[in-house]
């Protein structure tokens, strides 16, 4: 694939020569440092960037642009936003969630059926008469995970899931996640700059540098490739760190 936009006072910004496949029912962390293309990589995925060459497969079928063709593969991807301000905007949560449930054109009784389901999901059923943005921000996220789920998507693409989270909070957002992953049967493709979450959570590890793949394999080969360890460096670099500044 490529893909290719123009940044403001900056030289232009690409994802050129991109491939990679992602196995059913894995999980998958995109890495890379800030500007590295990560985000602009999913936007490709769901359609929202158009390609300038090259072609996406999701479930073997190439993705198009046009309407119909959109429709049948978002129905197949929730897309978690990095902000979850971004996703949410009806008056309550349980109209939220709703709305993409009611877009498939299923009966009241499955729609409200698909809305507790998911609402019970993320932990949130209590809360549905609430609004969205009087939510926590780790409430937030839950809402608009929920908003994904009641499509019942084979694919779970997640930016930046545990970013400003407590810890508490990362805890409940991984327990979720992992059942959903286990009794749906979801794959998950995660991106994050936490070197903790790529060696103990995913299955393979993707790092792009400048729009471009460097690494795709296991995390306990990428975060030992020398390359690599130059572009992201470690966690045990900072800890390392912090024990010399505390001698």
């Amino acid at each position: 694939m490529r893909f290719k936009y123009k940044l403001k006072e900056k030289s232009p910004f690409e994802i050129e020569d991109l491939s990679f496949k992602i196995v059913e029912n894995s999980i998958y962390a995109l890495t890379g440092n800030n500007g590295a293309g990560k985000t602009t990589l999913l936007r490709l995925l769901v359609g929202l960037l158009k390609l300038d060459s090259g072609e996406i497969k999701i479930f073997g079928k190439t993705l198009t642009r046009n309407k119909e063709g959109l429709w049948k593969i978002r129905q197949q991807i929730g897309f978690l936003f990095q902000n979850p301000d971004d996703q949410l905007f009806a008056p309550t949560i349980e109209e939220d969630v709703g709305f993409a449930a009611r877009n498939l054109k299923l009966s009241d009784s499955e729609v409200r059926e698909r809305v507790e389901w998911a609402l019970n999901a993320v932990n949130l059923f209590e809360f549905k008469n609430k609004s969205p943005f009087n939510l926590s921000w780790g409430q937030k996220k839950r809402a608009a995970l929920a908003g994904l789920l009641v499509m019942k998507p084979k694919l779970l693409i997640l930016d930046e899931p545990f970013a400003n989270l407590d810890f508490k909070s990362i805890c409940n957002h991984l327990k979720i996640i992992e059942e959903l992953r286990t009794t749906e049967k979801m794959t998950i493709l995660f991106t994050s700059h936490n070197l903790f979450f790529v060696e103990k959570w995913a299955d393979k590890m993707l790092v792009l540098n400048n729009g471009h793949l460097l690494f795709e394999g296991l995390p306990e080969q990428g975060l030992k490739n020398s390359e690599v360890h130059a572009l992201l460096g470690s966690y045990d670099e900072i800890n390392d760190l912090i024990k010399k500044t505390r001698i």
